[in-house]
């Protein structure tokens, strides 16, 4: 199982599309991060590592390489720069969230 979503923050300045596998999700090279980011959230950790890593963002907040995550709100987190729920922020095609998606297909 494969589900294409994205995020686009309400304000435009950060949006990403990621690859969803029920285990791992994949943020895609080719989006913007918020330059904004809050380090009390919790599993900002991994998501700082990869905002601070030249190698996968750069100086104007383009993702350069896909960054994996184990958890949809840390890698919506990733992407907002603040505590996100995953579930809510992620959405398929653009309109239902991946946590209503999961969950009317019975796998949440």
């Amino acid at each position: 199982m494969k589900i294409m979503v994205t995020l686009t923050q309400r304000t435009g300045v950060a949006y990403a599309t990621a690859e969803y596998d029920g285990k791992i999700i994949t943020v895609l090279a080719g989006g913007k991060i918020s330059p904004d980011f809050a380090n009390h959230i919790r599993g900002g950790k991994t998501a700082k590592a990869y905002r601070d890593n030249p190698e996968y963002v750069d100086k104007n907040g383009k993702i350069l390489k896909n960054c994996e995550f184990t958890s949809s709100s840390t890698a919506a987190q990733f992407v907002t720069g603040r505590s996100t729920n995953g579930y809510k922020a992620w959405k398929v095609e653009k309109k239902l969230s991946l946590g209503q998606y999961l969950k009317d297909k019975g796998l949440r």
